[in-house]
């Protein structure tokens, strides 16, 4: 299975996705660190969705979580974008997912 088909598995495994907005340049070594950081000070491993570029060239990464607390607090440290699984729709991190 390629990186794609993986990325698409994790996101449906792990219902809860966050979505960062990322320089053009891809990630940065010291968010990266700090988003390893968070993963292991919860013992989770770090499940990665898709990759979305824009048509602009604005670049988005995703992080899949199983447990909704864990995401939304991941969301908040990182000023990420919750996203609804079913719909792909894009909420604000105070809404109810459900």
């Amino acid at each position: 299975m390629g990186r794609s088909g993986k990325a698409t598995t994790n996101e449906i495994k792990h219902p809860y996705v966050v979505e960062l907005s990322i320089a053009r340049d891809g990630l940065d070594v010291a968010l990266s660190k700090r988003i390893m950081q968070f993963h292991k000070s919860r013992d989770i491993h770090p499940q990665y969705g898709r990759r979305i570029t824009t048509k602009r060239g604005q670049l988005y990464y995703r992080w899949c979580f199983s447990d909704l607390v864990i995401a939304r607090s991941f969301a908040e440290e990182f000023s990420g974008v919750f996203c609804k699984r079913s719909n792909s729709a894009k909420l604000p991190v105070s809404d109810d997912p459900s």
